[in-house]
């Protein structure tokens, strides 16, 4: 992990690379880069990422010099704002190839490059549909959209960790039998065991995406330059990937998420404690649609049992009122929107405020309300 000392050295240091300008030449080409996500990119690494190289390039088609800005990127939009849109750099490669994703003032070029989760498996084996999976150990990392995806797969053993590389040494030393993480991880890992893996992407709603270049507003010529040089250099950057690892072995496709949730994309944080869904609506008919949502549309009865009958006391969810008495409805929110990482089953409960809408949600506690059992 990154020490917020690491942090703090790396996102105020700046590297040029050429020349010192000729008086009356172009100004430099500022490129923003995460100074701690190899393969993508890395200021400490011999070979400084994928990323790196394809900011070399575009420098270089645009007869200008190549300088690098660190700055980490886990702020999310809020590193763009500090950065891209402070001009501490001209260009931000790796944000996401997505319009408006801070209004009009962040134009983006591309695509850049794939991104996305895949299924890991030891060297030589493979699978042609995310069933495969049945019967196996699988490992996720905490609070990833795979660990969301998997929880709706019936008959896998999940693994949990905190980490995604901690993921994929359980899968090289045999804890587990394929893993389920964001690929840029794996190279790393292949790197420091010494052990080849077979990368499976899989396609599939919040699973994959396309990166970018991100150009401020003002510099929309700028952006149009990009989006020419970017398309026409795709090849070059699918080398520039494999050279440092990250590659697809075979590609799945996984419609996991169901059709209703998929559609509303993004949903707002839901207040701590929602009862709006129940409201005006008949108990009953809210009721049995949590049932069915519970049974069989979200899968939470995967872990949970049939009807919320567990097969522990622990994953009982009719004994949630008298494990958690009146507090238990807050419990079952803040347990459902962010997840648990321990849990007095000992496995790991997913996130889904990404997953499930609020009145999903709501559905399932009005039929849970109805279970709750006093002793």
């Amino acid at each position: 992990m990154r020490s917020l000392a690491r942090l703090v050295r790396l996102a105020t240091m700046a590297l040029v690379v050429g020349a010192p300008m000729a008086a009356g030449a172009q100004a430099p080409l500022r490129v923003c880069l995460d100074p701690d996500t190899p393969p993508l990119s890395s200021a400490t690494d011999e070979r400084h990422g994928i990323y790196y190289e394809i900011g070399q390039r575009l420098a270089a088609a645009l007869g200008r010099l190549f300088q690098v800005y660190w700055w980490p990127t886990d702020l999310g939009k809020r590193a763009i704002r500090l950065t891209l849109l402070a001009d501490r750099c001209d260009v931000m490669l790796g944000v996401p190839y997505v319009e408006r994703l801070i209004g009009p003032r962040l134009l983006v070029a591309g695509p850049l490059l794939e991104l996305g989760y895949a299924v890991v498996l030891p060297e030589g084996r493979t699978i042609e549909r995310i069933e495969d999976l049945r019967g196996r150990r699988v490992a996720v990392a905490f609070n990833s959209e795979a660990q969301s995806a998997l929880a709706t797969l019936d008959g896998v053993a999940p693994l949990t960790f905190r980490q995604p590389e901690q993921a994929l040494r359980a899968l090289a030393t045999g804890e587990a039998d394929a893993a389920f993480v964001w690929e840029a991880f794996v190279p790393a890992i292949e790197q420091e065991t010494g052990r080849r893996f077979t990368v499976v992407a899989v396609d599939g709603p919040r699973l994959r995406w396309q990166s970018a270049a991100g150009v401020a507003r003002a510099n929309r010529a700028l952006r149009d330059r990009l989006d020419e040089l970017l398309r026409a250099m795709q090849p070059e950057i699918a080398a520039i990937a494999r050279a440092y690892g990250l590659r697809h072995d075979a590609r799945i496709i996984w419609n996991w998420l169901p059709a209703s949730a998929e559609q509303r994309g993004s949903l707002p944080e839901p207040s701590p404690i929602v009862r709006v869904a129940a409201a005006g609506s008949d108990p009953g008919s809210l009721a049995e649609r949590g049932r069915e949502l519970f049974n069989s549309v979200l899968g939470c009865a995967h872990c949970h049992g049939p009807d919320a009958v567990g097969p522990d006391k622990a994953r009982d969810l009719r004994r949630m009122k008298i494990r958690y008495r009146t507090n238990w409805p807050e419990t079952y929110w803040q347990t459902v929107r962010e997840g648990r990482l321990q849990t007095q089953s000992g496995l790991v409960m997913p996130a889904w405020k990404d997953i499930a809408s609020e009145d999903d949600l709501a559905a399932i506690l009005a039929w849970l309300t109805g279970l709750q059992v006093s002793r």
